[in-house]
């Protein structure tokens, strides 16, 4: 049924993270389908604020999130693909989810809070602006 599946997580989420990827693992099985597995660094914005991070902080990010992503696949016992990205989420998500063409994105999302319903959360933000289709898992 589905050949590309892009599931990201937020490493800084452990629990999260095993969740999201044991249910991709479940439903994926019956596919034997291509997974993508990512995770995005959010970068630091402004060059001002920029300017006070060592030269070496976006590679070291870089490299413990890849680290970090690594551990949690392997727990899972999952076999993907794996990307870090750095920027906002839901743009970085949605991006490359085109780029690889996914036909399916599965993603957590957590009990709104106010906050959410007045900016928006990373997976409504997916949900309302993806050309490709969405899973949201909720616990």
């Amino acid at each position: 049924m589905f050949k590309t599946v892009l599931v990201p997580v937020d490493v800084s989420m452990p629990e999260e993270t095993q969740k999201v990827l044991a249910a991709a693992k479940t439903l994926t099985k019956p596919w034997g389908c291509k997974i993508h597995v990512v995770t995005v660094v959010p970068d630091v914005g402004m060059a001002i604020v920029g300017s006070y991070f060592d030269k070496e902080f976006e590679t070291a990010t870089h490299a413990k999130a890849l680290e970090e992503l690594q551990a949690a696949v392997a727990q899972a016992g999952l076999e993907a693909e794996l990307h870090v990205l750095s920027g906002t989420a839901y743009d970085r998500i949605l991006a490359l989810s085109d780029q690889l063409k996914a036909d399916l994105i599965i993603l957590s999302a957590h009990s709104p809070e106010l906050k959410d319903y007045l900016l928006g959360s990373n997976a409504s933000r997916i949900v309302r602006h993806s050309r490709r289709s969405v899973l949201v898992l909720r616990d």
